[in-house]
C-alpha cells in the first residue's frame, strides 16, 4: 500500500525516526537546563564568619575588657536597591564567640550587612558598635570568605571593674615603627594569616595551600586530616585545628611568641584524640596565646610585592 506515492513501511519508519529525534533533543535540552541551573545555584558558595563580644565597659574594643559572648544569635541580610530583603540568614555564636554563616549558591554579597539579632545575657544586651560591612578575605574552589569586624552587645553602664575615664594623654611628637622580626611576639589572628598580603610571612616549609596538616603536626594529625592543606585547616570550622596552625605561625615568625613550636605540636596532638573538654580547653589556651592574652597585637605589615 502506497500514501502518495511513498510505501507505508517507509512512512512508518520516517515518522518513528522524527519522533525519537525529536524527544530525545527535547530530553537533552532537558537535562542541560537541570544540569546548568544546579551548577549555577551549587557550584559557588560564601562564608561569613566573625566574632560577638560583651562591651562591659563600653569601649567599643575588644582588649581587654570585652569578653566573647556564647550563643548570641546573629543575621546576615542581603537588600537589593531599593532597600528590600532578598536573602537572609542567621547562626548563633559559639562558647569563644565565633560565628559562621554560609551562604549556597551565592558568590557575591555586595549589598549584605551582619547584624545582632539576640543576646543571651540579659545584663549586656543592648546592641552596642562593631563592624557590620563585609569585607572579602579570599576567594579559592569555588568558595568566598568574607569577614566582618567584632560586634558589641553592651550593658546599661560600665561594669563596676571598669576604669574611670583620666585626662586625656598628650600626643606624641613622632611614632616609632617595629620592623619585624622585633622584641615582643607578634600575635596574629587565624583570619590575619589568610591575607593575602601576608603570604610572604608564610615559613618557606609552609605553604598555605601545598604543605599538609599532617606534614606540621605528625602522623595523628596525617590520619585524621588526611590532606588537608594549612589553609584549608584555617577556613575549616574545627577550632581546636584553626588555632594550632595559627600558633605555629606565629612561633615560626617570631621568636618571642608566647610557645614553641615544639609545645604547639606537643599540645595539640595530645589533644587531638582527648576528650570534647580538652580539646576546647586546648582550643582556648591557643587562642589566647594568638592574641596575646588580651595586650597583643599582629605587627605585620603587608608584603611588598
Amino acid at each position: 500500500m502506497k500514501i502518495g506515492g511513498v510505501p507505508l513501511a517507509v512512512a512508518i519508519l520516517v515518522c518513528f525516526y522524527l519522533t525519537t529525534s525529536a524527544s530525545a533533543e527535547g530530553e537533552a535540552f532537558a537535562q542541560t537546563e537541570v544540569y546548568g541551573a544546579r551548577k549555577d545555584w551549587t557550584i559557588w558558595s560564601a562564608v561569613v564568619v566573625g566574632k560577638v563580644f560583651c562591651d562591659q565597659c563600653i569601649q567599643s574594643k575588644v582588649f581587654p575588657f570585652a569578653h566573647p559572648m556564647s550563643n548570641a544569635k546573629v543575621s546576615v541580610q542581603c537588600k537589593d536597591a531599593k532597600g528590600k530583603v532578598i536573602d537572609y540568614a542567621q547562626a548563633s555564636t559559639n562558647f569563644l564567640g565565633d560565628f559562621i554563616v554560609s551562604f549556597k549558591g551565592k558568590e557575591d554579597l555586595k549589598g549584605c550587612s551582619v547584624y545582632l539579632a539576640g543576646s543571651p545575657d540579659r545584663n549586656c544586651n543592648i546592641v552596642g558598635g562593631g563592624g557590620r560591612t563585609l569585607s572579602l578575605k579570599s576567594k579559592f574552589l569555588f568558595k568566598a570568605m568574607y569577614v566582618v569586624d567584632p560586634l558589641f552587645y553592651k550593658p546599661s553602664k560600665p561594669m563596676g571593674f571598669c576604669p574611670r575615664k583620666g585626662p586625656s594623654p598628650r600626643p606624641s611628637r613622632g611614632g616609632i615603627t617595629i620592623p619585624f622580626p622585633n622584641r615582643r611576639p607578634s600575635t596574629c589572628s587565624c583570619l590575619d594569616w589568610l591575607r593575602p598580603d601576608y603570604k610572604c610571612y608564610w615559613p618557606k616549609d609552609m605553604s598555605p595551600w601545598k604543605t599538609t596538616v599532617g606534614s606540621v603536626f605528625g602522623r595523628g594529625a596525617q590520619k585524621k586530616y588526611g590532606y588537608k592543606t594549612l589553609a584549608g585547616g584555617l577556613l575549616t570550622g574545627d577550632e581546636l585545628l584553626r588555632q594550632a596552625i595559627a600558633a605555629m605561625l606565629n612561633s615560626r615568625t617570631n621568636k618571642h611568641f608566647y610557645m614553641s613550636p615544639r609545645g604547639i605540636k606537643s599540645k595539640f596532638s595530645k589533644a587531638l584524640y582527648g576528650s570534647w573538654g580538652a580539646k576546647s580547653a586546648q582550643a582556648k589556651a591557643f587562642k589566647d596565646a594568638n592574641n596575646g592574652y588580651g595586650k597583643g597585637k599582629c605587627l605585620l605589615v603587608s608584603c611588598k610585592w
